[in-house]
């Protein structure tokens, strides 16, 4: 492919089915103009590639945005050139972005960082003015982040958010929107660091589907593991509170901030889902009888079904190193698997870091 301009002032150079915007920010927001750029590249048919320093950091909310437009980021070591996430050094950002991911994932966690607790949950609401969006992001930090009676505190469009939290505004501004979808950031101080929240909102058939993204600094002492097990309880509060579709929660990590490194890929690892009423149906699972590790919640009728997969030696007070913790959630997320069937599997996305 021919060399590409693309009308957009933050494009600092072109090459072959590419763009490239550079930033020597410490820190990469999800900026208007940036997340413009992605996606008016995207819309092109061409791969935007952002350009930074080895040391700057990504927002949560930059990094899923680069992840939706398939974009790539690159970072400068000395004159030459590295893809996050690999180990190639290249002497040219075309041959970097094109490396495939090499680094290893671990449960271990790299300099400057801390865990995390990450929470993705889908909900349906019915087509009516009683709808009310955002109370899935306050039940989320309610129950897992150590927020006192601060909560969520701003909101906005692109980063950074600077209007205050409100279910009411964010609802009346998804109305207005509609039916266009609409994605939106919010942040909420912590006892850990920053919690950062990313909403998406769409029409469906039925209704509208509020997707929630949580990411929770969760920090531990260096030698043990953050205390994770209460991820089921809030997973299963809130699908006894909303018409969840679909829940997963992972621990891994990064700042405290929540802004993620090039140099670190960390191994997600399970801690909690929710398969909501529909899709129990729809996957013929009958409640009567579940494997060890799932269990019903809500209505008898129409349940929902919530998947531990925190390891037996854990729940009996044993404390587990953290390759060892990670090794047996996976091994018992797997056997949840195998007992509820393939297209289980496949729905929650077991080992795929969406």
């Amino acid at each position: 492919m021919d060399d590409v301009t693309l009308a957009h002032p933050l494009v600092d150079a072109v090459g072959p089915g590419f763009v490239v915007h550079e930033t020597d920010a410490a820190v990469v927001e999800c900026s208007s103009e940036r997340t413009g750029l992605l996606l008016e590249a995207r819309r092109a048919g061409v791969v935007a590639v952002l350009l930074t320093p080895v040391s700057s950091r990504l927002t949560a909310a930059m990094s899923a945005m680069l992840r939706r437009t398939a974009s790539s980021w690159v970072v400068r070591e000395g004159d030459r050139y590295r893809a996050a996430g690999a180990d190639v050094v290249a002497d040219d950002v075309a041959t970097a972005m094109l490396a495939p991911q090499t680094v290893t994932r671990s449960a271990a966690i790299g300099p400057g960082a801390v865990p995390w607790v990450e929470a993705l949950v889908s909900v349906h609401h019915p087509a009516s003015e009683a709808a009310t969006l955002g109370r899935t992001a306050e039940l989320l930090l309610a129950g897992l982040g150590d927020v006192g009676d601060v909560g969520l505190e701003a909101w906005g469009t692109v980063e950074p958010a600077t209007l205050a939290w409100s279910v009411a505004e964010v609802t009346a501004f998804a109305r207005r929107r509609a039916p266009r979808p609409t994605r939106l950031v919010a942040v909420a101080p912590t006892a850990g660091g920053v919690a950062s929240v990313q909403l998406r909102i769409e029409r469906s058939a039925t209704g509208v589907t509020e997707e929630t993204r949580l990411v929770l600094p969760r920090p531990a002492p260096s030698d043990g593991l953050p205390p994770d097990d209460d991820v089921p309880t809030v997973l299963a509060d809130l699908a006894q509170r909303q018409r969840v579709l679909l829940g997963t929660a992972w621990r891994t990590s990064g700042h405290p901030d929540a802004t993620v490194s090039a140099h670190q890929l960390p191994l997600p690892v399970p801690l909690g889902a929710v398969v909501g009423a529909a899709a129990v149906r729809d996957l013929g699972i009958d409640p009567r009888t579940l494997p060890t590790g799932a269990r019903a919640v809500g209505p008898a009728r129409v349940p929902s079904l919530v998947l531990d997969p925190t390891p037996d030696d854990v729940r009996s007070g044993v404390v587990l190193s953290r390759g060892a913790d990670a090794e047996a959630r996976w091994r018992r997320l797997a056997q949840l698997g195998d007992a509820l069937g393939p297209r289980a599997v496949e729905l929650l996305g077991f080992g795929d870091r969406r």
